[in-house]
């Protein structure tokens, strides 16, 4: 598969490309990267500030990251793509995280929240019943969702770096929840103990 590294030459032969890397360098999305109708694969960057209400375009993604670190929207919208299995937001502020109710949940299998300065998760959390990877570092949670049990295709959390003093018991719940990284956090020698001798996950 040919990644594209230029917005421009791109959007020439928009009907042949997959997979597209970009640094964009005004505020404004530019919604002619809606306009690939085979796009598999974008990895994005720079300056945006806000990102369109609505997504008209990306029915066939399945790999979508991040980076844009003076952020202040919202992208709650990405979490109904139809076929996308694999998010990675990093460095992009997020502060509340919100999940579009009423529609159906995209297919993820791995969700990257990175240094978003998040310090809550919704309970829409559990909408999203794929996922087998939550990677969650940087942040400054201090709980899960109450429903987060119900998150029972995961095999792999990373909570390092936030503010956790006293894990959830909802790992519990959680029988195929095998590695747990909880580096970086404010717990006990004693919590982190409690946690490996309760449960048979892998704590790093």
């Amino acid at each position: 598969m040919k990644l594209y590294k230029n917005l421009t030459s791109a959007l020439k032969e928009r009907d042949q490309v997959e997979a597209l890397k970009v640094t964009l360098k005004d505020k404004k999305f530019p919604e002619e990267i809606f306009d690939f109708p085979h796009l598999r694969e974008l990895y994005l960057e720079g300056a945006v500030e806000t990102f369109p209400d609505k997504i008209n375009g990306w029915s066939h993604l399945k790999t979508l990251s991040i980076k844009w670190e003076n952020f202040n929207g919202s992208l709650s919208q990405l979490f109904s793509l139809p076929q996308l299995e694999n998010l990675k937001v990093i460095e992009t502020p997020l502060k509340t995280l919100l999940l579009p109710l009423g529609k159906a949940a995209a297919p993820l299998k791995f969700l990257t929240l990175k240094s978003c300065e998040l310090s809550l998760l919704p309970e829409e959390l559990s909408m999203l019943t794929t996922l087998t990877e939550l990677t969650l570092p940087n942040n400054f949670l201090t709980k899960l969702p109450q429903s987060f049990h119900e998150l029972q295709e995961l095999r792999r959390l990373n909570l390092d770096q936030n503010d956790f003093e006293v894990f959830p018991d909802a790992f519990k719940k959680m029988p195929k929840l095998t590695h747990l990284s909880i580096d970086g956090n404010k717990f006990s020698e004693e919590e982190k103990e409690r946690i490996q001798r309760e449960s048979n996950i892998w704590v790093s």
